[in-house]
């Protein structure tokens, strides 16, 4: 199985559920969110889903879709998380979860097609935050400095509310290499060696692995 730019939720999932009952073997056991987070709140997600159906009706209208498929297509932005909906997932135990979200301005986005989108995998256990970023750039020591992430970045200005119930402590960013188009089968390639290959021994373990950056937040 090899991702493109054009994988779906539902490809996604079905990659992640099986994952998913591997990590839930491991000792504490891994949370693997077999959904993708893609939203920064509730509003932005009933935009893009009122996009998808608009695009789904034109499309099955002129022939392009079979009803099936336009309902696939709606399907997949509907089974998106929000922030707001990610947030209670976060438990003792830690959590391994992907994220994707559109480059640059997110409403002057909806407005063009095809629209620009990064993918990248979020870790979370004892106030600890990783982003693995197929788009890093080595050395950067902010996050505010980490381009293509802004849904992580969101992630934090929850963690660090008032109204949270978790800490954030630190944030380590790595990964990098990616050359333009290839973020979705890194990171689906990173996720798999993490839990297949690995079984979860290196999550956690960021200042004895090469390449990841504590940054400030």
């Amino acid at each position: 199985m090899r991702f493109s730019t054009k994988m779906t939720t539902q490809r996604w999932m079905t990659f992640l559920m099986p994952l998913q009952e591997t990590s839930n073997t491991f000792e504490p056991p891994l949370i693997l969110c077999p959904k993708l987070t893609i939203f920064s709140n509730t509003n932005s997600k009933r935009l893009w889903v009122q996009k998808a159906q608009e695009e789904a009706v034109a499309d099955l209208e002129d022939g392009r879709l079979t009803q099936a498929q336009s309902a696939a297509s709606v399907e997949s932005w509907a089974l998106g998380l929000t922030i707001g909906g990610f947030l209670p997932l976060l438990q003792n135990t830690g959590i391994l979860a992907i994220f994707t979200n559109a480059l640059g301005n997110a409403v002057q986005q909806q407005a063009e097609k095809p629209v620009a989108w990064h993918t990248y995998a979020i870790h979370f256990q004892h106030g600890i935050l990783a982003i693995y970023d197929p788009n890093f750039i080595p050395g950067t020591q902010r996050l505010s400095a980490c381009q293509g992430i802004p849904l992580a970045k969101e992630l934090v200005k929850a963690l660090k509310g008032k109204r949270s119930n978790r800490r954030l402590h630190e944030v380590w960013v790595g990964g990098g290499g990616n050359r333009r188009v290839s973020c979705q089968e890194m990171t689906r390639r990173w996720v798999e060696d993490e839990i297949i290959i690995k079984r979860g021994a290196d999550l956690g373990a960021w200042e004895r692995q090469a390449g990841w950056t504590k940054v400030h937040f």
